[in-house]
């Protein structure tokens, strides 16, 4: 009985230090949020299920100021960094190689049959 005793109080002293150590959610996305810079696009989930992409206005040191991107202009939002689930940057999405050869061939093809097309109405 004893030593069951000794087990326990020494699995819970190992134990309590290290969940006293972990940071909470919000501590870590405040970090996050302030090596983003202002003004880059960022994908937000929240607690409530509400999925989003903006744009970082300002990482204030309570909540996190974004501008969210949608069709028609909404205000900026302020979103406490508690009800944050996950925060990501959302990299901008360019030309892709494939897409540029499909221009480049449809062009080529399209100046192709518009001189063959002159060439036709000047012959006759």
């Amino acid at each position: 009985m004893f030593i069951r005793l000794i087990a326990l109080i020494i699995v819970v002293a190992l134990v309590s230090p290290a969940a006293a150590q972990t940071p909470s959610n919000a501590d870590v996305w405040r970090t996050f949020a302030a090596r983003v810079e202002i003004g880059s696009r960022v994908k937000v989930r929240l607690a409530d299920g509400t999925r989003f992409t903006a744009t970082l206005i300002q990482a204030a040191p309570t909540e996190l100021l974004v501008q969210p991107r949608t069709r028609v202009p909404v205000p900026v939002q302020r979103v406490p960094y508690e009800a944050i689930v996950s925060l990501e940057r959302d990299e901008a999405r360019g030309m892709g190689a494939g897409k540029a050869v499909a221009i480049g061939v449809a062009s080529g093809v399209g100046a192709f049959l518009g001189t063959l097309l002159l060439l036709i109405a000047t012959i006759d």
